[in-house]
């Protein structure tokens, strides 16, 4: 297990600069969120060759598709002629054609027409494609990585793959159900602490320590030898269920940097993922994956009530810590990392703080 670096005293929090600062913050897009695997979607919504999706990562447009030899494939979302957007949002296409000027290109990317290039003495249609991105199916999802040094997601994330299987073997024939999202205002950094601690939950999430959780055996831990961190609970105790949650436990692995797939109490499958927009935005998306993709009561029931309490509350809380970092009069204090675990602990943010300085302080 992953321990934080050593200090003299009390760790103390990151200065505000991490969370405010557009220089910081231009090298977190180069060298965290160009250089590692972001989640795209879920591979239930490529089911059929043509079917894609596209999004933005900052500034790249990318989208991915299946093909019609039903590969995945990922490619950044702008026509080799004049730079123009190929496609939006998700849909359909049993080809790509750019919407400025009609150059056509086949689902692998292959530039198949560009009117009247017949005329141009040397247009080679063959030798023009769009640029292809990383993408690996990991557990039913789909994700991609700007990086083509960054290693495979398995190496990456060393025993995710066989934990997550354990404690949800269906995980891969879960098929996408729901999404929301809501832009937090506020910088991804301070989304993503605030998932990865629950010292604020018996006081801040009162709904979920009851309807979900139990907050006794609730932890936060590095999980491995890679940038990851798992969330253990057994599941609630309490007569204020949100449904019937017998089965297995609850647990969550947040993949550095901004991916959380999350397991309720009796193998419920639900994903965070956090795309920052701004130094002091982000949104964040709450996915929902059931049997067959419907959404059946109970799931109705858990994603009104998360929405509604936990989801809802959370977006209140990063606002208004976003708002305090750039207060002339805030000064880190310590974290409060304890030795014996437990709910009421930040080892996780320490982890967090440590990761992203390894990233983007100077060496």
């Amino acid at each position: 297990m992953t321990q934080p670096q050593k200090s003299n005293g009390p760790r103390k929090g990151l200065a505000a600069r991490y969370f405010t600062d557009s220089s910081i913050f231009e090298r977190v897009k180069r060298e965290i969120y160009f250089k590692t695997w972001q989640l795209a979607c879920h591979s239930s919504q490529l089911a059929n060759a043509g079917d894609y999706f596209s999004f933005s990562i900052l500034d790249q447009d990318v989208f991915v598709i299946r093909g019609q030899d039903q590969a995945l494939r990922a490619m950044y979302n702008v026509c080799q002629h004049r730079g123009h957007r190929l496609v939006s949002g998700s849909g359909n296409k049993r080809s790509i054609v750019c919407p400025y000027h009609a150059w056509t290109y086949a689902l692998n990317g292959c530039l198949q027409r560009a009117p009247n290039s017949n005329k141009v003495d040397g247009f080679d249609l063959s030798s023009i494609h769009l640029t292809p991105i990383r993408v690996e199916a990991y557990l039913g999802f789909v994700f991609i990585n700007l990086d083509n040094e960054c290693p495979p997601m398995e190496e990456v994330y060393p025993g995710v793959k066989e934990a997550i299987l354990k404690l949800c073997p269906d995980v891969e024939n879960r098929v996408f159900a729901y999404e929301h999202s809501a832009e937090e205002g506020c910088n991804w950094l301070t989304a993503i602490e605030n998932y990865n601690e629950c010292y604020h939950c018996k006081k801040v999430h009162p709904q979920f320590a009851k309807g979900v959780i139990d907050p006794k055996s609730y932890q936060v831990l590095p999980f491995g030898s890679g940038k990851v961190l798992r969330h253990t609970s057994k599941a609630t105790q309490s007569d204020q269920a949100w449904y019937d949650v017998s089965g297995t436990d609850y647990g969550s692995f947040f993949l550095w940097p901004s991916t959380a797939l999350q397991f309720y109490p009796g193998g419920l499958l639900n994903t965070y993922h956090w795309r920052p927009l701004a130094v002091d935005d982000t949104r964040v998306y709450r996915g929902w994956y059931g049997v067959d993709g419907t959404v059946d009561s109970t799931l109705q029931t858990v994603i009104d009530l998360d929405r509604e309490t936990t989801f809802a509350e959370d977006l209140e809380l990063v606002k208004n810590v976003q708002r305090g970092l750039r207060s002339m009069g805030y000064q880190p204090g310590p974290l409060i990392i304890d030795p014996d675990a437990g709910i009421d602990n930040e080892l996780s943010v320490a982890m967090l703080h440590q990761w992203l300085r390894e990233a983007v302080d100077p060496q």
